[in-house]
């Protein structure tokens, strides 16, 4: 399950986004409306902005979210009030659906043969909406009609809403146990956005500031995903050495600096498999991102681990490196196969040191809390040795 801080703080900025987006279509009429006739040119420079980002960066599960916001928009501007009525019902419907499709996708290229596949998808799934709004059912509309609650939710529909509610299960379940976060949060907060501007659909300009904000939603996700890919690494979720290295020219005069190895770890890979071993990685990693002290865990490649300590010194960092050598070695990792599942245990060792004058930058200190750890290697692994 995934931290509760954690989910908090990816929520807080979308969620911000969406309640600026209720606090400006409550205060409409305080608003000068010149403000208003510009908002469908932002949000629709901001789409361009996005789909090209996306398709520079391959993540392309965006282009897929906003083109259809575009499409919808562009025909609430331009369809007949029937027609459009029509549009209203089934984006309500499909459109959730399709963001929930979106999120779980993984992103394997436009012009790979899943990425076509999503794009016949998305072809069929316009043509159909577009069939039904030209050549309109009654036998299907009185479906989409059907009453499932004894609360009027006017003007969606009771199954817009059922759907909604479904949509809005599996998000949250992929929140609470999903692997990633960032994206399960943003796209809840889109759902909620969205729903709100359907529901206000009346409201003057609600429509337009809702998809602004949406559109705005979606670009600070591709900037904080731009930046993951960056400055984290992609197995462990740990910050990387380019985070490492950002951050060490920030420290301050005071600070110390742990290596950490895994024991064994080569002998590890010949023995179970280098999936196996991935897997001890991110079980690893993981009890390193728990570091108490102030102390940041980094993946500085292989099964090498740094965590800086700022404003601490090696003996206030030992106590905290050598509380989490212990937490590894006392957890369990199981080794599956076929027949059986094998209990084993990992070790870390660690070299531990501190800033002093004599060295020129932090990587003269790194350098030193390496030879550290060589000493604890030679030592006999499973501990942890200050400088």
């Amino acid at each position: 399950m995934n931290p509760i801080k954690a989910i908090s703080l990816n929520l807080l900025i979308p969620l911000f986004i969406t309640a600026v987006f209720a606090i400006v279509i409550h205060y409409t009429h305080k608003i000068p409306e010149i403000l208003f006739d510009i908002v469908p040119y932002l949000f629709y420079g901001l789409s361009l902005l996005i789909i090209w980002v996306s398709w520079h960066f391959n993540r392309n599960r965006f282009i897929f979210v906003i083109i259809p916001l575009i499409l919808v928009y562009m025909g609430f501007e331009y369809f007949s009030a029937k027609k459009a009525t029509l549009l209203f019902l089934y984006a309500s419907m499909l459109y959730p659906i399709h963001l929930l499709i979106f999120l779980v996708l993984k992103e394997r290229g436009l012009f790979s043969f899943w990425g076509i596949l999503k794009i016949a998808f998305f072809v069929i799934e316009i043509g159909v909406v577009l069939f039904l709004i030209y050549y309109p059912k009654e036998p299907i509309q009185g479906y989409f009609n059907i009453k499932l609650f004894a609360a009027n939710f006017y003007p969606l529909k009771d199954l817009s809403v059922a759907i909604g509610i479904f949509v809005l299960f599996v998000m949250s379940a992929l929140i609470l146990f999903g692997r990633y976060l960032m994206y399960s949060t943003t796209f809840l907060s889109l759902l909620i956005t969205f729903y709100l501007s359907l529901y206000f659909l009346k409201t003057p300009h609600a429509t337009e500031v809702s998809l602004l904000s949406f559109a705005i939603i979606i670009f600070i996700l591709l900037i904080r995903e731009s930046y993951r890919l960056a400055f984290y690494d992609e197995l462990t979720a740990l910050p990387g050495r380019r985070a490492l290295v950002e951050d060490m020219a920030k420290l301050g005069r005071r600070y110390s600096l742990a290596m950490c190895d895994i024991d064994f770890f080569k002998k590890f890979n010949d023995t179970y498999g280098h999936d196996t071993g991935d897997e001890v990685l991110k079980m690893v990693a993981s009890k390193f991102s728990e570091v108490s002290g102030g102390g940041k865990a980094y993946r500085y490649g292989g099964e090498e681990f740094v965590i800086l300590f700022p404003s601490k010194d090696s003996e206030e960092s030992f106590v905290h490196v050598d509380a989490l050598r212990q937490a590894i070695a006392t957890t369990p990792f199981s080794v599956r196969n076929k027949k059986s599942t094998k209990k084993i245990f990992i070790n870390v060792s660690a070299g531990i040191t501190q800033n002093s004058q004599k060295d020129k930058d932090p990587f003269a200190v790194m350098k030193r809390a390496d030879n550290a750890l060589y000493k604890a290697k030679k030592a006999g692994r499973n501990q942890v040795i200050k400088a």
